[in-house]
């Protein structure tokens, strides 16, 4: 019989009992995912109050804030949880360790996973590559130090998948702060991967790096994607390389360090070496030049050359000659890339970093915790890869995009 209030009073026995808390209502499905929308694009407080008003419920029915809350993070951590179940199930089946991500000890790997197929479709030529990079060096003084032959570069753009992956941090919730104690500004990292295959595209994240990166490897075994050239573009952090060194170890790959970083990091490190903002800014024109042609070895010798009355604090050029050094096989020729179409940027993955987790968690001095922010972020993963009714009414999370399931059945 309905109540006055006009909700249905029933008793709930067995494992949804267990799952409430005290006082705990049963939510409809509907409602949860609404919910979980609302909570994903503002403030907890914002949200009761915008679902409350929606409802109609009065003072002594309301939603409550802290209520709302908690359902939001049980369900998020519901899909975090099952991303790793899916993922530990893809891997155990293909020969992998459910716990490293690595190849079982006694696996035999099949070809497919380990070697890169033959290509399908059209690929530019040496003679071709050869002509673009004549039309390059025609029109600069800096010119590309390579040759078609020594240049490594995807066959079909088309048939590589591409990965972005990368951190981002959001204030960590103390969870109590005695009075007049120094803040110690703790961040909470959620990694994010951005896949990219095609048209297609397809977003992961979790707490810690090592569990996006077996999801990323369950990823691309469940949809035959290792057939593939595999093309890292990364913003030069160590941890994600070492990641991709160990992960990956068994099948080839290439690791393309994003232009954006890389002048960025020049931008900074020599705004501390050189004296004077003019001298700063012609000496960076000419260092990027040099580095937009993959030429790591004249841009080296370039700063190495530079006079000591130019440099104010030579601590920072030697670090930005060291930098070189260590990612000098991740500096690729940007200029060629560009001209032919190629990718030299991770920013889907700086866009997916914003749409997950930077909206939402950065903004009015927000702090979190690790549970309440990985929550957040698998929410909206789901809502970012299309998959929100499959999740609040299936209860099932798939590793793929629905075109890939499309392509997946018809073949």
């Amino acid at each position: 019989m309905e109540s006055e209030s006009g909700r249905i009073p029933i008793r709930v026995y067995g494992a949804l009992a267990d799952s409430l808390q005290p006082k705990e209502r049963v939510l409809s499905r509907s409602f949860l995912e609404a919910a979980s929308c609302v909570c994903t694009k503002t403030s907890y407080r914002d949200a009761t109050d915008i679902l409350n008003r929606f409802l109609g419920r009065t003072d002594t029915n309301t939603i409550k804030l802290r209520t709302l809350s908690d359902s939001i993070c049980r369900i998020g951590a519901e899909i975090s949880e099952e991303l790793s179940r899916v993922a530990a199930h893809i891997l155990t089946m293909y020969g992998f360790d459910e716990e490293s991500g690595l190849p079982l000890e006694d696996a035999v790997l099949s070809d497919s996973i380990t070697a890169v197929a033959a290509s399908r479709g059209e690929k530019p030529g040496s003679p071709e590559i050869n002509e673009v990079i004549a039309a390059i060096n025609d029109s600069r003084d800096e010119k590309v130090p390579f040759s078609a032959a020594e240049i490594k570069i995807e066959s079909v753009p088309d048939e590589c998948v591409y990965i972005s992956i990368d951190d981002i941090g959001v204030k960590h919730q103390k969870d109590s702060r005695k009075e007049g104690a120094v803040r110690d500004y703790k961040y909470v990292e959620n990694t994010v991967a951005h896949i990219q295959y095609g048209g297609q595209s397809y977003i992961l994240t979790g707490i810690g790096m090592r569990n996006v990166f077996k999801s990323v490897l369950a990823f691309l075994l469940v949809n035959s994607l290792l057939s593939r050239e595999l093309v890292f573009l990364t913003d030069g952090a160590q941890d994600i390389r070492s990641h991709i060194q160990s992960v990956f170890q068994f099948h080839p790959y290439t690791i393309i360090l994003d232009w954006f970083h890389l002048k960025k990091r020049c931008q900074e490190w020599l705004s501390m070496a050189i004296r004077g903002k003019d001298r700063r800014n012609a000496i960076l024109e000419k260092l990027l030049r040099y580095l937009w042609v993959g030429d790591v070895v004249s841009a080296s010798g370039y700063l190495a050359s530079l006079d000591p009355a130019d440099i104010k604090n030579r601590k920072w050029l030697d670090d930005l000659l060291g930098y070189f050094q260590k990612k000098g096989d991740a500096i690729t020729c940007y200029a060629l890339r560009a001209k032919l179409g190629l990718r030299n940027s991770s920013n889907p993955v700086e866009k997916a970093n914003d749409l997950i987790v930077a909206r939402r968690q950065k903004h009015n001095g927000m702090a979190w915790s690790p549970d309440g922010s990985g929550a957040l972020a698998a929410l909206q993963m789901i809502y970012l890869n299309h998959q929100p009714e499959l999740w609040f009414h299936k209860k099932e999370l798939r590793l793929f995009s629905p075109s890939l399931e499309n392509t997946q059945k018809a073949a």
